[in-house]
């Protein structure tokens, strides 16, 4: 595909429907972005507007460090688990049959994976649009995930890509989810972004005879085999997002959110009792110190009063 947009546009319309879905699904397996992102991003390149999920004071946040933005970018994947993938009724033999013993916890790796591909596939998406612009990194990332309407889950990335004022430029683009005042504060303190990190968690427990007889109890209960889910959960999570913030070479990550999603589901398998399904997502931004030139001293934040009420 050319890169002048009259010509992109002229190409696509010699194509049908199905010629450039199947176009995109090729070059989505060669790990490039589908025709109709190179065609957004050949537009945008061409137009000296830019588009931006910013507000203006973010705007100006973002300017006062250095950086302009260029527009907004986005990634999207759409990931099916198995339709057994989150099941351990009757394959871990823990049911009311059981007696007194405890069911243990244990990773629903088919889901587990599945997530963490389509974030990580989202966000490569999210960064191949921000080089198309020739961007030096994207600020303001907003992750989410919902249920897509033709089955499965969809994943989306959306930031907005900004570029360096001067001739230092980072090696690769940079992501963060923090706003662009916080993006600002990092850098007068000494702090660079390196790279948004994700910690993805997916277990399962099954019901056991303990379990049942505490959620059925009359009296104030603690759940205990609950509790051991969700804590379990939590700790894999931030496990896995502090080996996340290794690859970028950070010790230190501003975290956002470490999300919890707890529910449970009846037993396909027609045994008794239930499935408890716990997934935990820890997300932040890994820092790094920032160095000024051969200086060991950093500049401290810049004091603001407001004059408002």
């Amino acid at each position: 595909m050319t890169d002048v947009p009259g010509s992109f546009d002229d190409a696509l319309a010699r194509m049908s429907p199905e010629e450039i879905d199947a176009r995109s699904i090729a070059e989505l397996d060669a790990g490039r972005l589908p025709l109709r992102a190179q065609q957004r991003l050949a537009t945008m390149r061409a137009d000296a507007a830019f588009t931006s999920s910013l507000s203006v004071d973010e705007h100006h946040a973002i300017r006062s460090v250095g950086f302009s933005p260029v527009g907004q970018v986005m990634g999207t994947a759409v990931v099916h688990p198995g339709a057994y993938a989150l099941s351990a009724c009757g394959y871990y033999g823990y049911g009311f049959t059981y007696g007194w013993g405890q069911a243990p916890v244990a990773v629903a790796t088919q889901v587990e994976q599945a997530l963490h591909s389509a974030r990580r596939n989202a966000m490569n998406r999210l960064v191949q649009e921000c080089q198309g612009l020739g961007g030096d990194g994207v600020v303001g990332v907003r992750l989410t995930m919902q249920s897509f309407v033709a089955g499965g889950i969809e994943v989306q990335a959306i930031g907005t890509a900004v570029k360096a004022d001067g001739d230092v430029r980072p090696p690769w683009p940079f992501t963060s989810d923090l706003s662009g005042q916080d993006f600002a504060k990092l850098m007068l303190s000494g702090w660079l972004a390196a790279g948004l990190v994700m910690g993805t968690a997916v277990l399962i427990r099954h019901d056991d005879y303990t379990t049942a007889w505490q959620t059925g109890s009359w009296n104030n209960t603690e759940v205990s085999g609950i509790t051991q889910l969700v804590t379990d959960a939590r700790e894999r999570s931030r496990h896995a997002l502090r080996q996340d913030a290794a690859r970028f070479g950070a010790e230190h990550v501003v975290l956002r959110d470490l999300g919890m999603w707890v529910f449970h589901q009846e037993c396909r398998s027609g045994n008794e009792g239930h499935d408890h399904v716990a997934e935990s997502l820890a997300l932040g931004t890994a820092i790094v110190p920032l160095r000024h030139g051969h200086s060991t001293e950093v500049p401290r934040p810049l004091p603001m009063l407001r004059l408002n009420a």
